[in-house]
């Protein structure tokens, strides 16, 4: 039905470029189908998902013909871009926009130390139970999990400590008054070559940010970044350090923001003119 209803769009507006996001695959073959019959081109977006994982591994051969025929695609970070080179095709490496946030609303915080743990409970991808055990040792850290919570099994939630909040999906302000309120923002994943949206959210609100030790996450986060590997111990170290080198993280978590947003719009100007506009 969205497939429909994006196609009546197109065909009523007759875009000239169509920007278009991947996953899911379905959302680029309808774009690539409307440039075929209209002479238009577009523009590929593609997420971590669009390369690996179970749910859209099946379509990465239909990715590399959508991309081969796009105008560029869009990659997020240095992994995706070796693919899209192998295959021959254009791209464009876009990984941190600026977010333009509002003040938020104030959020009831609890703690000495307060961190936020942004999740989508999916595919495995976070090490939720890791986090739970660290929090039992840390008794005067008041950790907050945004996202849909109900997707952990119930034996997790049964078990997590008093300082574990489970906070659910928030109303925007509501969420961005959590995320400026906290000392930290934590984002951890089980996947390598994986850029996670959270820690971009921490840098444009200048938050330190505590992150899984992969290399392409060290990468991008070069500055006020604190990176732990997914263990109790880890997690634990990681907030220790946060706790006691927050005053430098901050500044440096500053200075990254600086530097990302620079080159972001050195990246946008190139896709501007990509497009002629």
């Amino acid at each position: 039905m969205q497939g429909l209803q994006t196609w009546r769009i197109l065909s009523r507006e007759r875009p000239n470029v169509v920007l278009v996001q991947n996953p899911p695959i379905f959302l680029p073959l309808i774009a690539w189908l409307y440039a075929r019959l209209y002479g238009a081109q577009y523009v590929i977006d593609s997420h971590t998902g669009a390369f690996q994982g179970l749910r859209w591994g099946w379509s990465v051969s239909l990715h590399r013909m959508l991309s081969h025929g796009a105008l560029t695609t869009l990659v997020h970070n240095k992994s995706q871009k070796k693919i899209v080179e192998r295959w021959g095709c254009r791209y464009c490496v876009i990984g941190f926009t600026p977010g333009d946030y509002p003040a938020g609303e104030r959020f009831p915080l609890h703690g000495e130390l307060n961190i936020a743990m942004a999740c989508s409970y999916v595919d495995g991808d976070e090490p939720i139970e890791v986090v739970l055990e660290a929090a039992r040792r840390l008794a005067k850290v008041n950790f907050y999990f945004t996202g849909n919570s109900n997707l952990l099994p119930s034996r997790v939630l049964a078990k997590s400590p008093d300082n574990c909040h489970f906070v659910g999906f928030l109303p925007y302000g509501q969420y961005i008054g959590l995320l400026r309120g906290v000392d930290a923002i934590m984002v951890l994943t089980n996947l390598n070559h994986t850029v996670l949206m959270g820690g971009f959210e921490a840098v444009s609100l200048g938050k330190p940010l505590i992150t899984s030790d992969w290399p392409i996450l060290k990468d991008y986060f070069s500055l006020g970044t604190v990176y732990i590997p997914n263990t109790v111990e880890g997690v634990c170290a990681g907030v220790y350090r946060t706790q006691f080198e927050h005053e430098t993280l901050q500044r440096e978590i500053l200075r990254l923001r600086d530097r990302l947003e620079n080159e972001w719009r050195q990246k946008l100007r190139e896709l501007q003119d990509l497009l002629g506009t």
